[in-house]
């Protein structure tokens, strides 16, 4: 294969992950508490028994600036300011997540639109159902009235690139990753928008578009050269 056509198919699939994640951003404006996804492309060099290769890869990595808050009033809706996330209770262990929309059960317990219960840092008793509002102050406390029902849990990782995503958009962070301290305040009656805006979005997609256009041109054009080569007189 031309080396100009293989790099040319490479820029191609690099065009082609770029649009996918575009298109992913743009599908969850709406989504509260999604953070964008980014791709960047970088050159890199093997040595080989040949020679040098040159190749080209695309990273994947998550922005988790911090979106827009809007008020909404309702006592169960949750926001973070700052870094750090709401802890649930997933079928397998902790997940992590920038939605604070909860539910309450008839229970007393406090749960989000999946199901999945909040972790506490400290529990004392259900919410009243039928009782008074509940008042969740910036550090986290529920209270009902004059009694205090718990401490919501909310954590930060050294490293939150390495969290991965299950399949309901939590996420899950692996074994060997540490917490850290969280710097998010909570917001009660407020709920945290997508950090992707349609606008950039659209700008990126573009740019994407341009490049694969042009990219598929330059393989075209070095076929028909080929073809002009291997023509038989």
């Amino acid at each position: 294969m031309s080396v100009g056509i293989f790099r040319a198919a490479v820029a191609l699939a690099a065009n082609q992950r770029q649009m996918e994640t575009i298109s992913s951003n743009l599908a969850n404006l709406a989504t509260h508490g999604f953070k964008r996804d980014t791709n960047a492309a970088h050159r890199f060099e093997l040595g080989g028994p040949r020679g040098k290769r040159h190749g080209l890869a695309t990273v994947n990595q998550v922005d988790f600036s911090q979106g827009d808050l809007a008020r909404t009033g309702r006592q169960l809706d949750l926001a973070l300011f700052g870094e750090g996330f709401f802890a649930l209770e997933g079928p397998e262990g902790e997940v992590y997540t920038r939605n604070g929309q909860l539910f309450l059960t008839p229970e007393g317990g406090l749960v989000s639109d999946s199901g999945y219960p909040v972790a506490w840092e400290t529990f004392r008793v259900p919410i009243d159902p039928a009782g008074i509002p509940i008042e969740i102050d910036s550090e986290g406390v529920v209270r009902q009235g004059l009694l205090e029902v718990g401490y919501l849990k909310v954590v930060n990782f050294e490293d939150p690139q390495r969290l991965y995503q299950d399949g309901n958009g939590y996420w899950l962070a692996p074994n060997d990753l540490r917490e850290t301290n969280h710097t998010a305040r909570v917001h009660q009656g407020a709920l945290e928008g997508s950090n992707a805006t349609g606008v950039e979005e659209m700008v990126a997609m573009v740019s994407v578009q341009r490049s694969y256009e042009t990219t598929a041109r330059l393989i075209s054009s070095i076929a028909d050269s080929y073809s002009r080569l291997t023509r038989p007189f």
